[in-house]
């Protein structure tokens, strides 16, 4: 009876670490660590104060999620992404983004609540090899990067990118009601919703803007992008009176971009790129704030 018992224990216990593993409670061969806390399992950095939670997981991806007025993050959907990534430049000016390789990723320091001067190494698809930095000073992220080597991408210039990627501010207002609503109303009272949304800019050479929310724009365009964007302050309904607030440090900028001529609060991607000839140390910073 004993031994039976013995067998039965052993064969529970195997297939709860199958399950576990499978379930991805552990980091795949060859990405970050991971932290053991319980709210955070699947990160290598998690950090919250009252007004958002920053995280980047094993595979290296990171995100913001806003705290809203009752304490808690206020969905999924509203996460803001935020990627690294190698831009190759096409002759025709237009680039293309290649993808981390997760297996391909390693830092010298270890899972933690508290970043402080971490840095990522890993590779892209074609090899390009790159390193990022990260760390947090009272509630403000800095983040850079710098390319190392080209691997078999040596055809086109390269660069080291990071890719804020704000979504739809409003996507719940574009799923089908369950009743059938009058839309001239329903149009006024999201023109009322959104009337003190802004997304606020500051170009390179000192001149500001601050282009409509609500009418569609061409995101990259000069009008909207300029030479380049140096700070950027980014507010919406949604958010429950949290703004953002991106600054590009001497020697980088950021651009925007969005896949079709729409309105900001239809989601935008936030470029930030720093001038390798300038910067060649990669001391240049991205720096984000949620306030």
């Amino acid at each position: 009876m004993p031994e039976k018992m013995n067998v039965k224990t052993l064969r529970t216990g195997f297939l709860a670490a199958i399950a576990i593993s499978a379930s991805g409670l552990f980091p795949a061969k060859g990405e970050l660590p991971m932290l053991q806390e319980r709210n955070w399992v699947g990160n290598f950095v998690g950090f919250e104060n009252k007004n958002f939670q920053f995280s980047v997981a094993t595979e290296g991806k990171a995100k913001i999620e806003v705290t809203g007025k009752k304490g808690a993050t206020i969905g999924s959907k509203l996460a803001v992404p935020i990627d690294f990534v190698v831009q190759e430049t096409m002759p025709d000016g237009k680039f293309v983004t290649k993808a981390i390789k997760p297996e391909t990723l390693e830092s010298a320091q270890g899972a933690t609540l508290k970043p402080s001067n971490i840095v990522i190494r890993g590779k892209t698809t074609g090899d390009a090899a790159f390193e990022c930095y990260l760390t947090e000073d009272r509630g403000v992220f800095s983040l850079g990067g710098k390319l190392l080597d080209s691997g078999t991408l040596t055809k086109n210039p390269l660069r080291f990118a990071i890719r804020v990627s704000f979504p739809d501010a409003y996507y719940s207002e574009k799923e089908s009601p369950k009743e059938k609503v009058d839309e001239r109303k329903a149009a006024e009272a999201f023109e009322q919703k959104i009337s003190k949304d802004r997304v606020q800019l500051k170009w390179t050479d000192g001149k500001s803007s601050r282009p409509s929310v609500a009418d569609p724009v061409d995101a990259g365009s000069k009008e909207i992008s300029g030479p380049g964007i140096a700070a950027l302050g980014v507010e919406f309904s949604s958010y429950q009176e949290k703004k953002f607030l991106l600054l590009a440090s001497e020697n980088s900028l950021m651009t925007l971009r969005n896949s079709d001529t729409k309105p900001l609060h239809a989601g935008f991607y936030v470029y930030w790129v720093a001038d390798p000839a300038k910067d060649p140390e990669g001391k240049a910073r991205l720096t984000i704030e949620v306030k």
